[in-house]
């Protein structure tokens, strides 16, 4: 771990910058590369303003912002592999484009460099099966990555050891939570559940059982709660495992098992309306700036993170 000195972040948006300032603010040099100065040019407006929001928070000092500044350096071109101890892809969900781009880094990058994916679903082990396969894994991460602790490694079928050992320890070392999954599962632990969550929310929405607002209600006021402290799983011991059993025989809630297209989501990406960084979704942020509706959820983030102490932020 004592090698990995320079990291190198490919793909500069959603989550690319917020991956980039979680190693910046722990003394890395990070390369962030885009092939698009404006996602770029935009990328570093939003890490200035994730750092506005950690000083007021009382996470970062700031005299300690331009330092950490200094240490993200965008760029347009992949040469800077070269240098790269360690790789973040943090580019879009294509395959063909995944394939390409650890064909060229494996090119520029010197036999040291581990290579990491933060592909949410593809297997990435398949669509790179002879590029570096005992330096390959995925480092998964959630968003926003520089609040969310979690971050799934996922083995390869030849992935080391020594790979996994040297990435958990230095996520530790960010002061991030790593789980380790020995083999690949599309959607890893969180996003699978997730993905179940979904087909009953659009299922609820589509056939107007309920509003997206009194959906969020209902699920913050409850299992908003609930979780951090008691987990998924844990829950049923307190439930009792006896009623539980009684629960999930019960034969009149018939749950979604099908894939089906979720109508009303369909009409608002038809109509452009793709969430915060549209300006609408479900929601509607068009009078608001996006960096004032962005920090306004980082800010209840870290009071809750605070709260639960689950994750501790050291002052640089």
């Amino acid at each position: 771990m004592r090698r990995i000195k320079r990291v190198l972040v490919v793909g500069a948006g959603t989550m690319g910058h917020s991956i980039a300032l979680v190693f910046a603010q722990r003394g890395y040099e990070v390369d962030l590369v885009d092939v698009n100065e404006g996602i770029l040019s935009k990328a570093l407006s939003l890490i200035r303003s994730n750092l506005q929001t950690l000083k007021d928070a009382k996470m970062v000092r700031s005299r300690s912002i331009p330092k950490i500044l200094e240490r993200i350096h965008p760029t347009t071109s992949l040469e800077i592999a070269k240098k790269a101890d360690l790789i973040i892809e943090a580019i879009s969900e294509d395959s063909k484009a995944k394939r390409e781009l650890f064909q060229t880094l494996n090119r520029l990058c010197p036999p040291r460099t581990i290579f990491t994916s933060n592909t949410s679903y593809l297997n990435i082990f398949q669509l790179t099966k002879r590029i570096r396969p005992d330096k390959m894994l995925i480092c998964h991460w959630y968003a926003p990555p520089h609040l969310i602790p979690l971050v799934d490694l996922v083995k390869g079928p030849q992935t080391s050891a020594e790979t996994i050992n040297t990435v958990k320890k230095l996520l530790l070392k960010l002061g991030k939570s790593p789980v380790v999954l020995e083999k690949f599962i599309p959607g890893y632990i969180v996003n699978r559940l997730q993905r179940a969550m979904a087909r009953e929310i659009f299922y609820l929405l589509d056939h107007r059982y309920a509003t997206a607002e009194e959906i969020d209600r209902a699920v913050k006021s409850s299992l908003g709660l609930r979780i951090p402290v008691v987990g998924v799983v844990q829950r049923y011991d307190y439930t009792g495992l006896d009623l539980a059993l009684t629960f999930e025989r019960n034969p009149s809630i018939h749950l979604v098992s099908k894939e089906r297209r979720p109508k009303v989501l369909s009409q608002l990406v038809k109509k452009g309306y793709l969430g915060v960084k549209s300006g609408k979704g479900f929601y509607d942020y068009r009078l608001r700036n996006i960096a004032d509706v962005l920090k306004e959820r980082d800010q209840k983030l870290i009071k809750l993170l605070k709260f639960f102490n689950r994750e501790k932020f050291t002052k640089e």
